[in-house]
């Protein structure tokens, strides 16, 4: 797994930088520090703290994998897991689930 850890930390590494440098070519007045850069979603402003607890349990959001609240990439919404676990499992045992209340 070593090289592996080296490799995925020097993706990660390489989209940071990329993603600074993105902003940075831009006029100080433009520079937003949100976007994305080769695909992948990043958010550097610092502002955005009371959404990290959002990003991992957003009830009211059914998307899976969504833009971390800080940093590159994507974080995983748990609460959209479980509803999706709970509407399979009452689909099997032939009733409808429904949805919790947003």
């Amino acid at each position: 797994m070593g090289k592996l850890s080296w490799f995925a930390g020097g993706v990660v590494a390489g989209l940071t930088a990329a993603a600074i440098s993105k902003e940075l070519e831009k006029p100080s007045a433009e520079r937003i520090w949100t976007g994305t850069v080769a695909g992948v979603p990043y958010n550097f402003r610092l502002g955005e703290w009371p959404n990290i607890a959002r990003e991992y349990w957003n009830p009211a959001s059914d998307q899976i994998l969504v833009p971390h609240a800080i940093g590159i990439g994507w974080g995983i919404n748990l609460a959209a897991i479980k509803n999706r676990v709970e509407s399979l499992l009452a689909a099997q045992q032939g009733r409808v689930h429904e949805p919790v209340e947003r």
